[in-house]
């Protein structure tokens, strides 16, 4: 039996003991060709007979050490030559490991399950006078130059867990490369395709090692409502599982970017995902030692030679008929053309679910003249379809049909190739009205937000101002924050309050600012009486800016301390001491501190004295610094022996810079707080001044 064909202990027990026959070793022999080895640390190994007995015999699982052993004194030394007995040893070694629910062994996987490409069908050449009719689902496989590189990969993350993502334009071979290099690297361990993004989670509440998750079009897992936390793929990894995705360039650069300040920040949560990601990328041409290796490859699969021979493409474009999608939407039928279009404009603008029928019918329309509109052929619908989901190549079509079961069609999904090609024909093509209706009408719940956000932004304000309604009807905050803020822009006071007065706290923000840009106050304090806090603050800051210190002052009376604030700014810039005072002697703690603020300025310290010999924190503060800043040490001490803390601190460090030592020997003995270190200090500069 072949090493990869082993399964079972007993199986590798047998294999391995008949290798040791076609050696000509027994049992002793064997263990004395392992006393003259060594380990790659010097160590020297050993084959005890009693173990070699029980790996014969199946008795027990062996340690990887003794394998090596066994086919190193079997003349099988090297990592090359031991790396299929080994990798045998790995599938015995977890055989018992539990299937994750929906999982196959990787080298069971389906490659077009899993999201390869159909390669086009051509015609095989007669040989011996015989046609051949029969291809493989898969050409052969071009190894290309990143190979090595993306293994590697996928051999780090199989060794402690990982994320490896493969980047690149649709039909460039990313999804066929990460196949191979899966199959290749870790062919016996579980693979798992999830569903959904919720099946997904599922499996993260509950990860299983050795496992890979096949991720193909990541986005599809992220768009998605709650999408996929990125502390859940972290608990993967950290479980030993291995996630391998692909995705197109502009997906990943678009939710990788920080958004601009002040703006939201929608990919915060994949931002976060795709950093713990090991990114590899795909080139969209083969390079030349590619090509070669196609044309060494081409005598074995017509199709091969068919996409090498194509000078207009890409190989791999070619294998997956991208070009004669677009030969074929060119050419369609006027109806035809007017459904596919349709259906490439509903994906350009956020559409990713499979489009439905009454979508298609509905939008399609708006691609004719009055005239193909007025006069449709019977079954017009129909034929287009017919001609949309017509096979080329063998390979893919315009639209995809997605099943809804046996015999039932849910939708249709436009070619990735062609979609990518539409982005940038069609780039600053306008959606017609009966598009974007029909969208809003007929769309799959998961797209609402992608298509009100393209709606607002390409200025359709009738359809995002419904699709945001649909989302706010959801409970979504997205939807609400979205709807509102569009209210805003249009000016639509009637509407924001009905939903300010309906709770929506987003309304209220965005109806408060929308009155105070008008400079609205009455409205604004009709708002703030009834206790909206954002409205009193935008009411305040209003009439601060006019200087209306009567309706200040009133507001302030009635307890709203920011007017308190406020008005003591203005009044303080004014220099307008009496109405200061007067606010202070109220006990207005604002208005007391700008009052000191302006008399400190100004250096009056009679008032200053008077305001901290009734106890005004500030004022002792603001007067200890000033007398410090003139040298007037006496009324310092006196404050200092009346308790003042900060005429004692500050008398004591103007003592020490003015290098009293006297005086602070003074306040020492008067047991003043602090005084003791700054005698120290300044008795410690004499003797260095003396020195000197």
């Amino acid at each position: 039996m072949e090493p990869g064909e082993i399964t079972t202990l007993r199986q590798l027990a047998d294999a391995l003991d008949q290798l040791r026959r076609d050696r000509n070793l027994s049992l002793q022999g064997l263990a004395d060709a392992a006393q003259k080895l060594t380990t790659p640390g010097g160590r020297q190994r050993a084959l005890p007979r009693s173990t070699a007995s029980h790996l014969k015999n199946a008795k027990s699982l062996p340690q990887r050490e003794t394998v090596e052993t066994w086919l190193a004194a079997c003349g099988l030394p090297g990592e090359e030559a031991q790396r299929p007995w080994l990798q045998a040893l790995d599938r015995v070694v977890n055989s018992h490991q539990q299937r994750p629910p929906g999982a196959v062994r990787v080298r069971d996987a389906r490659p077009r399950v899993l999201g390869v490409h159909a390669a086009i069908h051509v015609d095989q050449p007669a040989r011996d006078g015989q046609t051949l009719s029969g291809q493989h689902e898969l050409p052969p496989y071009v190894p290309r130059d990143f190979d090595a590189d993306l293994r590697t990969k996928i051999t780090l993350a199989g060794q402690q867990g990982g994320f490896v993502l493969v980047t690149g334009d649709s039909s460039v071979g990313k999804t066929r490369a990460l196949f191979e290099a899966v199959q290749t690297v870790l062919p016996d361990w579980w693979l798992l395709h999830p569903s959904g993004a919720d099946v997904l989670r599922e499996f993260a509440a509950h990860p299983a090692g050795r496992t890979v998750v096949w991720l193909d079009e990541l986005q599809d897992y992220l768009d998605h409502p709650g999408g996929v936390p990125a502390g859940e793929v972290r608990g993967m990894i950290a479980a030993g599982v291995v996630l391998v995705a692909t995705c197109w360039p502009g997906e990943r650069t678009g939710r990788v970017a920080l958004p601009a300040d002040g703006e939201p920040a929608p990919y915060a949560n994949d931002r976060r995902l795709l950093g713990l990601a090991d990114v590899l990328t795909v080139p969209g041409t083969l390079s030349t030692h590619e090509r070669r290796r196609a044309e060494d490859l081409a005598h074995t699969d017509r199709r091969i030679r068919v996409a090498l021979d194509t000078p207009d493409a890409g190989f791999t474009q070619v294998m997956a008929a991208g070009p004669e999608l677009i030969r074929h939407w060119d050419h369609a039928p006027t109806y035809a053309k007017a459904v596919i279009t349709a259906a490439l404009d509903a994906r350009r603008v956020g559409a990713h679910a499979p489009l439905t029928l009454d979508f298609l019918e509905g939008a399609a329309p708006g691609y004719l003249t009055n005239r193909q509109q007025a006069t449709p052929p019977a079954h017009w619908l129909d034929s287009a379809l017919d001609y949309a989901t017509e096979l080329l190549h063998g390979a893919t079509a315009t639209l995809c049909p997605v099943a809804a079961g046996m015999g039932a069609i849910t939708g249709y999904q436009v070619a990735d190739y062609l979609h990518q090609h539409a982005l940038r024909v069609r780039r600053t093509e306008h959606l017609p009205d009966t598009a974007w209706h029909a969208l809003t009408r007929h769309h799959h719940p998961d797209d609402t937000e992608r298509l009100a956000d393209n709606a607002d932004r390409r200025g359709r304000d009738h359809e995002a101002l419904t699709l945001y309604q649909q989302l706010a009807d959801n409970g979504s905050r997205y939807g609400r924050a979205g709807l509102n803020s569009l209210l805003a822009e249009r000016g639509d006071l009637g509407a924001l309050r009905a939903r300010a007065d309906n709770g929506d706290e987003y309304a209220s923000a965005r109806l408060v600012n929308l009155l105070a840009e008008r400079g609205d106050l009455g409205a604004l304090r009709g708002l703030a009486e009834n206790g909206d806090v954002s409205a009193s603050a935008r009411l305040v800051d209003l009439l601060a800016e006019r200087g209306d210190l009567g309706a200040l002052r009133g507001l302030a009376e009635n307890g709203d301390v920011s007017a308190s604030a406020r008005l003591a700014v203005l009044l303080a810039e004014r220099g307008d001491l009496g109405p200061l005072r007067e606010l202070a002697d109220n006990g207005d703690e604002y208005t007391s501190a700008r009052l000191v603020d302006l008399l400190a300025e100004r250096g009056d310290l009679g008032p200053l004295r008077e305001l901290a010999d009734n106890g005004d924190v500030t004022a002792i503060l603001r007067l200890a610094e000033l007398l410090a800043m003139q040298g007037d040490l006496e009324p310092l001490r006196k404050l200092a022996d009346n308790g003042n803390w900060n005429a004692a601190t500050t008398l004591i460090d103007l003592l020490a810079e003015k290098g009293m030592v006297e005086q602070l020997e003074q306040e020492v003995a008067a047991g003043t707080l602090g005084a003791a270190d700054a005698l120290r200090h300044a008795q410690k500069l004499r003797l260095l001044t003396r020195d000197d």
